[in-house]
């Protein structure tokens, strides 16, 4: 009967997007080359948007909803090298390293048209950084001790000590810079209906179906965004959003499997783009959970992985093997890390554990999702040649996220991008001994280097602390690095100018529709 259910509310969405598009076409709008063209994208994506207030928002479906309405002090550069201006036009640290002041970019205004002042700065920033169990993000700033207002267009960020990543820091949507006191709003008001100043603002949202963002008419950078509407709709099956950018129900086919990707390169009227990307997929083990605590157990599991067979398999070389648990397109990645599949450790590493007889254990795998169940299988065979007897549990992405939290899982597999240039997010978020991820692994030598790289200015100095990280991890496999995976997108004729940084945020600025 679910089933049944699933499949007449796709159809039903496909019917209504069609309706959509077709009536779009009708329509005008601005966009270079476009005037008599309906400027109204429809993206179908993997992941449902469930939250848009930027300090709580957790999965992907959230984030890259939130950065279309909300910006923060400083900017990520689209390659990821580093930061640029954002609502701050300049920063500059104090000597001792222990105070930063930015200055605030002129003429700023929220979408209600309020001007953004100093005063909305600082109360975003401090309601960041106030401890609560549902903002994931809020470590970033746990260094923060204070936030003063110089002047109107000036404020000044206090330090408990000195942290080199703290503009970057400050580039994360869940930094976003509100009206202050959500703009007499109570903060249930303020998700439903959130303010920013990004160039775009809610329009409407269907849960569990489409959100959906219109054009952002008191947008700062002039001439911004070309769009007049982007929806963001919610297609978990990857085959109905290929289906529907095919027939022209939707522009944009967000992460098409690997398997497609060649039969759609040959496709008329569609192109597949591809983006760098920090993109890791990976397996979270419950190091709580027993034999999953046993070190033994988690490397004997990670030498029975044949990556190889993932890339070959299940991407079609599209992606390629991870060595490690940090991105390859992040500062302080190390090529030098060894990844080894060798089922003859693998035994050993089983013989000498708590389990040699072998165990069973549960991967819960998003549905609609045919390559993580591709992986998923050959796991589940690879692993049954240790005694490990696996069972697959398909659930929907927002269950899985909500699980992880939770810490409610045995194994599950993600995919993890970074959301600044700087890898102490990364490295806070995934290996501190409190990490978001919920794996409840905890080293206090890791922690240890995580914080002194964050303190010190040196790169060449925080890169060798980041290089001992990788390491300690390899040798303890509480995590399984798969693969790095760039941004690939199917993107039907007529769209022009659709850009996904490397940090994988959607940037529609300029993107415009001519046919």
């Amino acid at each position: 009967m679910r089933k049944h259910v699933i499949i007449r509310r796709l159809a039903a969405s496909v019917i209504a997007m069609g309706t959509l598009l077709s009536a779009a076409a009708c329509g005008s709008g601005g966009g270079s080359g476009a005037s008599n063209v309906a400027q109204d994208l429809v993206v179908a994506r993997s992941l449902e948007t469930t939250d848009m207030m930027p300090e709580t928002a957790y999965s992907n479906g959230d984030i890259w909803a939130v950065q279309q309405v909300f910006e923060s002090l400083t900017k990520n550069k689209a390659d990821a090298s580093g930061i640029e201006p954002g609502l701050a036009t300049k920063w500059t640290k104090a000597a001792d390293g222990l105070s930063w002041t930015f200055t605030l970019r002129k003429g700023v205004k929220f979408s209600n048209g309020q001007e953004v002042t100093a005063k909305d700065v600082k109360w975003s920033l401090d309601f960041a950084r106030e401890p609560r169990e549902d903002k994931p993000w809020q470590f970033l700033l746990d260094n923060i001790t204070g936030v003063d207002i110089v002047d109107d267009s000036t404020i000044k960020v206090d330090l408990k000590q000195p942290w080199a990543p703290l503009p970057s820091d400050l580039a994360i949507f869940a930094s976003a810079i509100m009206p202050a006191n959500f703009g007499g709003k109570t903060e249930q008001e303020f998700r439903n209906n959130p303010i920013g100043t990004g160039p775009y603002q809610l329009d409407s949202w269907k849960k569990g179906d489409s959100i959906k963002f219109k054009k952002n008419v008191n947008y700062w950078d002039k001439g911004k965004p070309k769009l007049n509407t982007l929806t963001f709709k919610y297609v978990p099956d990857a085959n109905t959003r290929k289906q529907m950018v095919q027939s022209g129900q939707a522009h944009v086919d967000e992460f098409p499997t690997a398997v497609s990707v060649e039969a759609l390169k040959k496709t008329k009227g569609v192109s597949v783009q591809s983006f760098p990307s920090t993109s890791l997929i990976w397996v979270n083990l419950n190091n709580r959970k027993k034999p999953l605590n046993d070190i033994h157990v988690r490397k004997a599991m990670s030498y029975a992985v044949d990556k190889a067979a993932i890339v070959k398999a299940v991407y079609y070389g599209t992606a390629e093997e991870a060595n490690t648990m940090l991105s390859k397109n992040l500062m302080g990645y190390d090529k030098s890390i060894k990844s080894e599949y060798s089922m003859d450790k693998a035994k050993d590493e089983m013989a000498k554990s708590s389990s040699p007889s072998g165990f069973s254990v549960t991967i819960q795998v998003q549905s609609g999702d045919p390559e993580k169940s591709q992986i998923a299988q050959i796991l589940q065979n690879s692993w049954k040649k240790l005694g490990i007897d696996v069972k697959l549990q398909t659930l929907d992405s927002t269950t899985i996220y909500s699980n992880r939290k939770k810490g409610d899982f045995d194994i599950a597999m993600f995919e993890m991008t970074n959301d600044v240039s700087d890898p102490d997010e990364w490295m806070h978020y995934m290996f501190a001994s409190d990490a978001s991820v919920n794996s409840g692994y905890a080293n206090s030598t890791v922690d240890d280097l995580i914080a002194k790289a964050a303190s010190d200015d040196n790169v060449d100095n925080r890169k060798k602390m980041y290089a001992q990280v990788q390491q300690i991890l390899a040798e303890e496999a509480p995590e399984i690095p798969l693969v790095y995976k760039p941004g690939l997108f199917v993107v039907r004729d007529g769209v022009e100018n659709f850009k996904v940084t490397t940090l994988g945020q959607y940037d529609l600025t300029q993107t415009h529709l001519t046919r």
